[in-house]
């Protein structure tokens, strides 16, 4: 089974337009062909939304359906590493994005590979 971690932006197209890729993954998990996960950072950046307020119960009900792996200490200190080690200049949120799929050993499921430049061992799904 694939591992795929979602980025906030294909969550955010599919609400906008209920199409791209994000019914594709759904789809597989159902199908036994994905494990679907989300970063709490990614939750933070949905609900930090302007519309979020008006489609809070909507986003709650999609967040179910995934893994959500929290920013723990082992987590927090291998993003760290990965900073200082890599001199890798992305912002925090996409540090941690980025940082949590190579840390489950998921593919990154995002529409903005070039927010992650540098990111080592970091695999795309799309």
């Amino acid at each position: 089974m694939t591992k795929i971690l979602v980025d906030s932006d294909i969550i955010i197209d599919f609400l906008r337009t209920g199409s791209g890729t994000l019914p594709r993954f759904l789809e597989g998990q159902r199908d036994g062909k994905f494990e679907l996960y989300l970063s709490s950072v990614t939750i933070l950046e949905l609900f930090a939304g302007k519309s979020s307020k008006s489609i809070a119960g909507k986003l709650l009900e999609l967040i179910d359906g995934f893994i959500v792996i929290p920013i723990g200490t082992e987590l927090a200190v291998f993003a760290g590493e990965l900073k200082r080690d890599h001199k890798i200049s992305v912002t925090l949120a996409d540090l941690f994005v980025g940082a949590t799929s190579v840390f489950v050993g998921a593919k990154l499921a995002t529409r903005n590979r070039r927010h992650y430049q540098g990111i080592p061992k970091l695999r795309f799904a799309v």
